[in-house]
């Protein structure tokens, strides 16, 4: 009977079935001063029924701190909490900082920033190299 209602408690705890960005990872990175995350993403929970708007503005906001904008990466189920089993997984970048074949940089990684930083540098010479 104990177990039966640690468990009741335990599940009803964890009840609210409202989608969230799961602040449990980010918690560890804020050591590193690098949030969202130490590697520039962020993790949705929702449920089934959570409008996909409702996921990507809980992710907007979360990127937007930082001057940024959220970018679903990719979709796990069945991967989070018991009543908000779903999982999303977003990428917080910054648009224009693309490489030349259209892919986005993780700003969070400074070898990304610096290889994107020399590429503009380039492009930046070899248009001054056209204007002649």
């Amino acid at each position: 009977m104990t177990v039966l209602v640690l468990v009741a408690a335990a599940v009803t705890g964890c009840a609210s079935g409202e989608a969230f960005v799961d602040r449990s990872y980010t918690v560890r990175s804020v050591k590193k001063q690098k949030l969202p995350g130490y590697n520039g993403t962020l993790t949705v929970c929702y449920d089934g029924d959570a409008p996909t708007e409702k996921r990507d503005h809980l992710a907007s906001e979360a990127c937007e701190v930082y001057g940024l904008q959220a970018i679903l990466i990719q979709e796990y189920k069945w991967q989070c909490r018991l009543t908000v089993p779903h999982l999303a997984v977003y990428s917080c970048v910054d648009p224009n900082m693309r490489l030349a074949n259209g892919s986005y940089i993780n700003p969070f990684m400074p070898g990304q920033v610096d290889r994107w930083v020399r590429g503009q540098k380039t492009e930046k010479a070899d248009d001054g190299d056209q204007d002649q």
